[in-house]
């Protein structure tokens, strides 16, 4: 897992990875981001091979697996995904939830591989395009 808690870092966060396809992504969005005055406002993390959804709470204090409002994991009946927006890149898929009203903001890209916390993985599938 890579976690960028910084306007520096996530703009440096490009030359750090290795897969061409989450380069072009990320240089996109850091683009984006600095240009709508949101970079210093993210926390962006990597989910790759090996990241559980353990691993996730241990380093941004929240699964994506949870609703956070009513405490329903994915699988569970009533289950209401908590990420404001998620788009599958055919590859990696990105999910962005805003904290507060002051644009802050997690954004997560989760490989769509082997290797990664398989729940993880499809819940991200199960919800992708909705």
């Amino acid at each position: 897992m890579h976690s960028f808690d910084n306007a520096k870092a996530i703009a440096g966060a490009p030359r750090l990875m290795t897969d061409p396809q989450l380069v072009n992504l990320l240089t996109d969005r850091v683009q984006d981001w600095t240009e709508l005055g949101l970079l210093a406002m993210t926390y962006l993390v990597i989910i790759e091979i090996g990241d559980t959804d353990k691993s996730i709470i241990e380093e941004i204090g929240f699964s994506p697996m949870v609703n956070s409002l009513d405490g329903k994991r994915y699988g569970m009946e009533g289950f209401v995904f908590p990420f404001d927006y998620i788009e599958d890149h055919s590859g990696w898929f990105e999910l962005f939830a805003t904290v507060g009203n002051d644009g802050f903001a997690f954004v997560l890209f989760v490989r769509d591989r082997e290797g990664v916390d398989p729940e993880v993985v499809a819940m991200c599938r199960a919800h992708a395009g909705r």
